[in-house]
């Protein structure tokens, strides 16, 4: 069996699906499987993904073996769908996430090999990488963190804003087992948050190559806070979390880690769990240790827990 499960859900992706899945197969390693499920598209999406099934064998479409078969289950469930149906049927050591408009760099699955090749299979260990930040035709615009994003960061920042990007992770079967091996994952919306939490949390490993090993698009009409002053930041960041779904998949994150996890965890990591799985707005609004890793992201959550929102 392969060495790499490669796990891939699309929607409505065909702009630049073929792009993606062209740089996925041009690796220079090559003893991996794309599993790929499309999520219901009402585009051409998965007919795109079946012809370029028909030219590689390593190309999986798990709506032709599933019986969920198109249905829409939503971004989180239809992820989770593609790790059980990998775990379960192959015995890869590695399993890499990808996105369904980046573009990977021919050695990013070397590259990432090369790492856990050096590590221990049975602690639960997750590899990610620099990347680079290109507009929607793939001209480089600059690179996202050349130092290690994760000096200094706690279980408590983990839980409250994302640190790798999916697409530029990859896990050992040991991490991926205790992510999606369960009747829980279906119901994380944010599975590269849902990992890196459980790597950390549970004392695994968590390794960063900053080398980038992937493209990511900024897409010309998204919108973001970058060029906005402190305050405009602070309050487009409560504006888009109050009308957003950050507040119900983070607590239901926090239930599924609680369940799952609190046997394992160490105490400081069990009075965070008591104290935000509680009802009480003030221990959460003023609980003592940092939350967010920036001064207006901080802020925000702060006001957000006043408001009894989370």
């Amino acid at each position: 069996m392969a060495t790499i499960s490669v796990l891939l859900s699309t929607y409505n992706g065909q702009k630049y699906i073929t792009e993606q899945i062209q740089s996925i197969l041009k690796q220079t390693f090559s003893d991996f499987v794309l599993y790929i499920r499309d999520d219901g598209s009402s585009d051409d999406t998965l007919n795109i993904i079946h012809n370029l099934a028909s030219t590689d064998s390593r190309i999986v479409v798990i709506n032709d073996v599933s019986e969920d078969t198109n249905k829409n289950l939503g971004f989180g469930e239809s992820f989770s769908t593609i790790a059980k149906y990998a775990l379960t049927n192959s015995d890869a050591s590695y399993f890499a996430f990808c996105d369904q408009d980046d573009y990977w760099e021919e050695d990013k699955l070397e590259v990432a090999l090369s790492y856990f090749e050096k590590a221990n299979s049975d602690t639960p260990t997750l590899f990610a990488s620099n990347y680079y930040i290109c507009d929607d035709t793939l001209n480089v615009t600059g690179t996202f963190n050349e130092t290690n994003p994760m000096t200094g960061v706690t279980f408590e920042n983990l839980f409250f804003e994302g640190v790798f990007p999916g697409f530029t992770m990859m896990i050992n079967r040991k991490l991926a087992e205790l992510s999606f091996d369960n009747n829980y994952s279906k119901d994380i919306y944010y599975h590269d948050k849902w990992v890196t939490l459980i790597a950390l949390g549970l004392n695994g490993q968590i390794i960063y190559s900053e080398k980038p090993l992937a493209k990511y698009r900024r897409h010309s009409d998204a919108v973001s806070s970058t060029n906005l002053g402190i305050i405009k930041k602070i309050k487009w960041r409560v504006d888009k979390v109050l009308n957003g779904d950050f507040c119900p998949r983070t607590r239901q994150m926090l239930k599924c880690f609680s369940e799952m996890f609190y046997g394992d965890v160490d105490s400081s990591i069990k009075h965070f769990l008591d104290t935000f799985n509680s009802s009480k707005i003030f221990k959460k609004t003023f609980y003592p240790k940092h939350l967010r890793r920036s001064f207006s992201g901080e802020v925000m959550l702060r006001l957000i827990l006043l408001l009894g929102k989370l």
